[in-house]
């Protein structure tokens, strides 16, 4: 079976039926003083925006941590319930911190031994995309990569609050 673009073969944007959204999250985390902190996350979200039903969607994520490598950390998301296919409207969420972070071998230990504070003041690099089909007749779909340049940092200590900054498009 061929593969199709989003994009392309007659589609514009106005079909693209999985768009990829990163959120930020506000939520509290724990830290190793045993006081939990304001912490906001990074949600990566997968939506059909199609009045089918997406089937056979696999998909792909690579994350780069400034300084290191970039790595597919794809693997992660089968961890939790990645959907194999998303009804019309419906969407997966991934929690960035708690599963692609730790899925990164340059990030991994550090995390484990720092917590947090591992992740702070570090650019990362998130690209992903995703291949689907709308019927098993039809041919896969590939979508174009989304990309974002994501950083953790607390900009007022006395706080402690950890705040995220989520830059789109960034290579």
């Amino acid at each position: 079976m061929p593969d199709t673009q989003e994009g392309k073969a007659g589609r514009d944007d106005r079909e693209r039926c999985l768009v990829f959204s990163l959120q930020a999250a506000d939520s509290r985390l724990l830290a190793s003083n045993g006081k939990e902190i304001p912490f906001t996350r990074a949600v990566l979200t997968a939506r059909n925006a199609c009045i089918a039903e997406l089937i056979n969607m696999v998909p792909h994520v690579t994350l780069g941590q400034e300084g290191g490598t970039v790595q597919d950390v794809t693997y992660a998301l089968f961890r939790t319930a990645a959907a194999a296919s998303i009804p019309p409207g419906g969407t997966v969420s991934w929690d960035v911190y708690d599963l692609l972070l730790p899925a990164h071998a340059g990030t991994a230990s550090k995390v484990h031994m720092f917590g947090y504070r591992a992740a702070l003041n570090w650019r990362f690099d998130l690209v992903v995309w995703a291949e689907y089909q709308t019927s098993v007749d039809s041919p896969p779909v590939r979508t174009s990569p989304s990309r974002w340049a994501l950083r953790w940092s607390v900009p007022d200590p006395s706080t402690g609050a950890v705040v995220l900054t989520i830059e789109e498009g960034k290579k």
